[in-house]
């Protein structure tokens, strides 16, 4: 059997992949978003962007220590947040509809996300054999992150204004 930080480290993952089809102007999402302000889509593409990136940091630092699932149970909220606004129509609401492939990959989402939030929260127990080593990030490896971070919002963001 996968031991606990297996579990909500495969599910952060798996969540931040299927987060990662849906940036816009790529694979999936070909919705126009030109109606709101670049403002509001950059800051959206912002969050999308660190709630990605951030998973991935999780699950590496989840599987170095066995300590951070109620972060991770805060993630997976936020996927299924993110994913229900989208398919309830509440935001973002573009003029055209959402494809079938798209919708299918949210549900999915919204899936992994009460997956890995009910995961972290019924596995926290198990964290407290933890070690105590703190796992940082190289610099490089931090400065990469950010940079492909900043190539992601402006990318998404543009391809969501139609530009």
């Amino acid at each position: 059997m996968l031991g606990s930080r297996h579990v909500i480290t495969t599910l952060l993952v798996a969540s931040a992949l299927n987060l990662a089809l849906m940036v816009p102007g790529c694979f999936v999402e070909t919705r126009d978003f030109s109606a709101y302000p670049a403002m509001v889509l950059g800051a959206f593409n912002v969050f999308l962007t660190v709630l990605g990136l951030g998973s991935l940091v999780l699950a590496y630092i989840i599987a170095k220590t066995s300590k951070g699932n109620g972060w991770a149970a805060l993630a997976g909220l936020a996927f299924v947040g993110v994913y229900l606004l989208d398919l309830g129509r509440i935001f973002p609401v573009p003029p055209n509809p959402m494809s079938t492939l798209l919708a299918t990959l949210e549900w999915i989402g919204a899936g992994l996300g009460i997956a890995l939030a009910a995961s972290s929260v019924a596995l926290r127990g198990a964290a407290n054999t933890a070690t105590s080593a703190k796992p940082t990030l190289p610099m490089t490896v931090v400065l990469g992150l950010v940079l492909v971070a900043l190539i992601i919002v402006a990318f998404a963001t543009k391809s969501a204004m139609g530009i």
